[in-house]
């Protein structure tokens, strides 16, 4: 082992130690449940306030397209640790929930799910306000013409039908760097509201409305954004108590629970310092894979290839991908939404890349089945660990038996490109060969997505969820090829590529909801 390698593990394993430490310090009650009726189940995390705080309400929270109930643990833990118990639900094709996705079933799927818990008197519906996100804003919006909840909280909603009547008590965020269509749907919930209402009266007789502009937001950002969490607690404070003044409401929140508003950060950087530490121990997982391996995995610095060339090939082959999937989505039979998009768009870009390229295609493939089997070894050991933790605190990456049947599925497609990614970009150097090798990869990432981004504005393609999730598969793709270059230096472009194929076949089929 080099020296680098045992200071990364060392600091790894002590940010490890610290996030489990605060997470632990941060942590509320909570308990999993599934309501099963009409047709549904409908998984539930419920996180209660801190012992001997009697419940003021119910916040019943629904996550976005291609979210799930983890990744609104944050909202969650900062509703409980405020008074009012959070109900979180996975809704049909996201996370734990195994039922199928389709808007009309998810929609239907969250009101039996409300009411279920107002008929076995879990949730008053009075005291009961909804906050949902993306697509979960749009839905928790539409329930105003079913359910008489107290307050509804639309976290930059994602374009709908609008309801025949607008929700009681009504707070709608807009990101600044949100996508149009979300931009114009806020926009269209303020016209349908009228002028912002926020006076005790308003809330008293349930016509409040806020438009919530946010600068410097994204879409996803605010899932984690304390200013977000804060205001729409104060919203839900004035919904249950309209007879006190907003300023009192709100020093109560700034003062009284100081130190649950401390945990909730404390447990989000704990949760992000578990996960880095556990990134940082990948250079002694690889050292040890190529250690199992044997000798012989590596190979010599050939000719580089040529960028430019690579570059002109990646982007007319993405083009040609985009405009043949227009036809038709091939891997259709995934039923992955969006998924199965991107990884017939891989695909059908890949295989023209190795037939321009066979001789290269020819000289990269060097099958070890020792290197292959270390490989995949190491790539499930990712994929598991990583996963765990993720599922623990942050997201749900933790394939259920139907994700485990679409990675399977995935997995040789996800092989084929990238092969033919490893062999556009050549063996790993050091220095500014590296990083400029490194540029490449990100632009041939990059083609892809603004391949997809270009039909989906002229040909109306559908795609939007790849559109909106750019900043996950930027960071997904950033990871991957880091320790996918450090498993090649050692063991050679076959099972690097095998590697990264688990990796990009667990995240499509982990992130994407199955229809």
């Amino acid at each position: 082992m080099k020296r680098w390698e045992i200071v990364l593990t060392i600091v790894g394993a002590a940010l490890v130690l610290t996030g489990v430490h605060w997470v632990r310090r941060a942590e509320l009650p909570r308990r999993d449940v599934v309501l099963v009726d009409g047709g549904c189940h409908t998984p539930v995390t419920i996180i209660d306030p801190p012992s001997g705080v009697s419940p003021a309400g119910a916040a019943i929270v629904l996550h976005g397209l291609s979210a799930n109930r983890r990744d609104m643990l944050y909202l969650g833990f900062d509703f409980a640790g405020h008074g009012i118990r959070a109900f979180l639900l996975d809704l049909p094709g996201h996370g734990d929930n195994r039922d199928s996705f389709s808007f009309a079933r998810t929609e239907q799927c969250a009101t039996v799910a409300v009411e279920s818990l107002a008929r076995a008197g879990t949730v008053d519906l009075k005291k009961t306000i909804l906050v949902g996100h993306s697509m979960g804003g749009a839905i928790a919006i539409r329930m105003a013409d079913r359910e008489p909840v107290a307050a509804t909280i639309a976290i930059s909603p994602a374009p709908m039908t609008m309801p025949r009547r607008m929700p009681a008590n009504l707070l709608v965020f807009s990101a600044q760097y949100d996508l149009a269509p979300l931009q114009r749907q806020a926009q269209a919930l303020a016209d349908a509201g009228g002028e912002d209402r926020t006076a005790p009266g308003d809330f008293a007789q349930q016509r409040a409305f806020l438009l919530s502009y946010a600068p410097h937001a994204t879409h996803t950002s605010f899932l984690v954004d304390q200013n977000v969490a804060h205001r729409s607690e104060l919203w839900a404070m004035q919904t249950l108590f309209p007879n006190v003044a907003a300023e009192t409401l709100n020093l109560n929140l700034d003062l009284a629970p100081y130190e649950i508003s401390r945990n909730g950060i404390r447990r989000l950087v704990g949760a992000i310092c578990g996960l880095a530490g556990l990134l940082l121990l990948l250079p002694l997982c690889v050292a040890i894979t190529a250690k199992l391996a044997g000798p012989g995995g590596t190979e010599s610095l050939r000719a580089r290839p040529a960028y430019v060339l690579a570059l002109a090939e990646g982007a007319a082959c993405a083009l040609a991908a985009a405009l043949i999937l227009a036809l038709g989505v091939p891997l259709k039979f995934l039923h992955i939404y969006s998924g199965d998009y991107l990884a017939s768009l891989m695909l059908i870009a890949a295989v023209p890349l190795l037939a321009l390229n066979w001789r290269d295609a020819k000289q990269s493939w060097s099958p070890g089945v020792r290197a292959l089997f270390a490989a995949a070894a190491l790539g499930f050991a990712v994929m598991l660990g990583i996963g765990a933790w993720l599922n623990w605190q942050l997201t749900d990456m933790w394939l259920n038996a139907p994700r485990w049947l679409r990675f399977a599925e995935l997995l040789p497609m996800m092989w084929i490109f990238c092969f033919a990614e490893e062999m556009m970009l050549g063996p790993v150097d050091k220095g500014r060969r590296r990083a400029q090798r490194f540029a490449v990869f990100m632009a041939l990432r990059a083609e892809l997505w603004l391949a997809c981004l270009l039909t989906y504005y002229t040909l109306a393609n559908g795609q939007a969820l790849i559109l909106i999730i750019v900043t996950f598969l930027a960071l997904f793709s950033i990871l991957q090829r880091l320790v996918t270059d450090a498993l090649r230096a050692r063991m050679g472009p076959t099972a690097a590529s095998l590697f990264g194929a688990i990796l990009a076949a667990w995240f499509v089929a982990a992130v994407f909801p199955l229809t």
